[in-house]
Formats: C-alpha cells, sequence, structure tokens
C-alpha cells in the first residue's frame, strides 16, 4: 500500500491499532500533539513547518495529530497515548489555511482529514507527498530546510541543498487517451504522451494495462504485450533512442484497437510512466461506453390539405 493509499484508509481503528501496539515513528510516520486547535501557539505552527518541510524534502509522510509520542526503553519515539483533539474541525480548517504559509516553495498535493471519536472531537491527519521539486524551506519562524532521516526531523546541511538544488531540474511524463474511431463493435483509443518536466525525458516509457477490453491492434511504436503477460491484455512503449521535450507539445503514438467484452461496461486503463530522472507514476481512468440512446417517437407531418 503506497502511502496515499495509507492515508485514504487511516481511520479511527487504525489509530486504535497504533496506540495498542505502541507504533513507532518511522521514515513515513509522525505523532503529534497539539497545544490549540486554532494554532494560535507558535510551538504548533513550527512544528508543522518542521514537517512539512522535512517529510516534502525525504520521501513523504503522514503526521497523525493528537497522539502523544514518547521514547520507549529502547529510545525510539513510539505511539504512548490518545491526546484527542477538541474542535477538530477548526484544526483541520486552520493546517489547511498555514499549508500555504508554512513552507517555501508550496509543496502540492498536501491534504489533511479528520478523524472523530465523537462530534468534533478526535484526531486528525496530514498527508505529505514527495515533493518533485525539492527544497522548500520551514517558514513561520523557522527559516530553515529539513529532511527526515528514521522517525525524526534534521536540518539539512550544505551538501544537502547542494545536491537538492542540483537536481531540481526533472521531466514529469503524463498520458492522455482521446477516443478515436468506432465501428462493428472496435474502438481506436489515442495515446498522447507528454512532458510537463523542466528538462528532457529521456529513456521514456509506459506499461498500460485494460480491463473488459481484448487488444484487436496497436500503432507501429506500441507493443502489444498480451502474449508474455498470460493473457491479459498490456500494451507497452519505449522510447529508448529519442527524448520527449518539455515543450508542452503531446507526442501522438497513434491508436490502441480494442473490442469491449462487455458492451454495457466501461474499459478500466491502468498506465505506469516512467523514464530517466522521474519516479514511476501510475495512473488510472476508465473509457465510458456509449449507449443507445432511446428512440423518441417523431410525430408524423401532417397531410398537406
Amino acid at each position: 500500500m503506497d502511502l496515499i493509499e495509507t492515508f485514504e484508509h487511516l481511520c479511527l481503528a487504525k489509530i486504535e491499532q497504533y496506540l495498542n501496539r505502541k507504533q513507532e515513528e518511522h521514515l513515513q510516520l509522525d505523532f503529534k500533539t497539539v497545544k490549540s486547535p486554532s494554532f494560535a501557539s507558535v510551538d504548533d505552527r513550527r512544528n508543522f513547518a518542521k514537517a512539512l518541510s522535512g517529510f516534502a524534502n525525504s520521501a513523504g509522510g503522514i503526521i497523525v495529530w493528537g497522539i502523544d509520542a514518547r521514547r520507549n526503553d529502547e529510545g525510539i519515539d513510539c505511539a504512548i497515548a490518545p491526546s484527542e483533539i477538541t474542535q477538530l474541525r477548526m484544526l483541520v480548517s486552520r493546517l489547511n489555511e498555514f499549508t500555504g504559509q508554512a513552507v517555501s516553495p508550496l509543496v502540492d498535493g498536501v491534504k489533511h482529514k479528520a478523524i472523530e471519536t465523537s462530534d468534533d472531537i478526535g484526531f486528525a491527519a496530514t498527508l505529505i507527498p514527495e515533493s518533485e521539486f525539492p527544497p522548500h524551506m520551514a517558514k513561520l519562524g523557522e527559516d530553515r530546510y529539513y529532511k527526515r532521516s528514521g522517525g525524526s526531523f534534521y536540518k539539512m546541511e550544505h551538501f544537502d541543498l547542494e545536491d537538492m538544488f542540483g537536481r531540481r531540474q526533472k521531466p514529469s511524463l503524463e498520458i492522455a487517451v482521446d477516443e478515436g474511431r468506432k465501428e462493428d463493435g472496435i474502438e481506436d483509443l489515442i495515446v498522447l504522451l507528454f512532458n510537463q518536466g523542466r528538462t528532457l525525458a529521456r529513456h521514456a516509457g509506459f506499461l498500460m494495462n485494460f480491463q473488459n477490453a481484448e487488444i484487436v491492434a496497436v500503432a507501429p511504436q506500441m507493443q502489444n504485450n498480451t502474449h508474455i503477460n498470460a493473457g491479459r491484455p498490456v500494451v507497452g512503449f519505449d522510447y529508448a533512442t529519442g527524448v520527449i521535450h518539455p515543450n508542452g507539445s503531446r507526442m501522438n503514438l497513434g491508436p490502441i484497437r480494442v473490442r469491449r467484452k462487455d458492451s454495457t461496461q466501461p474499459i478500466q486503463v491502468g498506465v505506469t510512466l516512467y523514464c530517466e530522472g522521474m519516479r514511476p507514476v501510475s495512473r488510472a481512468f476508465s473509457v465510458v461506453p456509449i449507449l443507445p440512446a432511446a428512440i423518441a417517437e417523431v410525430p408524423k407531418p401532417e397531410e398537406p390539405t
């Protein structure tokens, strides 16, 4: 389960598990208490800024607000006791407000949610993705760069910053699929690949798998890999000899010709994109069937008089 899925599935039962087994903090998990749900405390604001900077500059992470973490006998910080938050909705609102102020530059994809034990009381969770464009400076009185190591946040050294600033230009592949010709139960899905990053995408490629579809044919630049995937419909693309420029123009790879197994249901498509200098990313979408519309009765024209 990846970080986003862990955040989406985080619920009261999971928090109770953390407490019962005295869950240790680790590279992607941190527990925090708050002095005030209004974030009036300078310490609360600075702790948030430090965590936002540290997780974004590292592998990403989740903060669970409302759990008291202390060092155990082995010197490892772990969940000790609940410290439930009253005025929980205010805290989530303040987290949303301070997300844009806590670091510079802004971190994309940060999310917050409430996990109630009763009305407006309970815990909160914050998702902080790994940034594609680090480093991010903690603000709100910190004005320092942080990273996450083990279960703690550390001030970044000069060589850390040099390394991150040197790696800021990255490619960022994205894919779009347009619907093309439909004839005799066969549909064309036009594949468009583009680079919305800041530098060239080299050795770009993807693997695309389908549900509720069989592959009839693919354009020459792509490969039908169904025969090497135990009959599962999979299409591959590998651009080993060229580059995709970060100018926003779309590279048209041509059509994937498919036939629906159930003509009344969507085709589910999953794609993994990759290239040199970019972490593999996954995308999913559906191709909705066009159902025949009901034919309305058209009144007959009146006979001419």
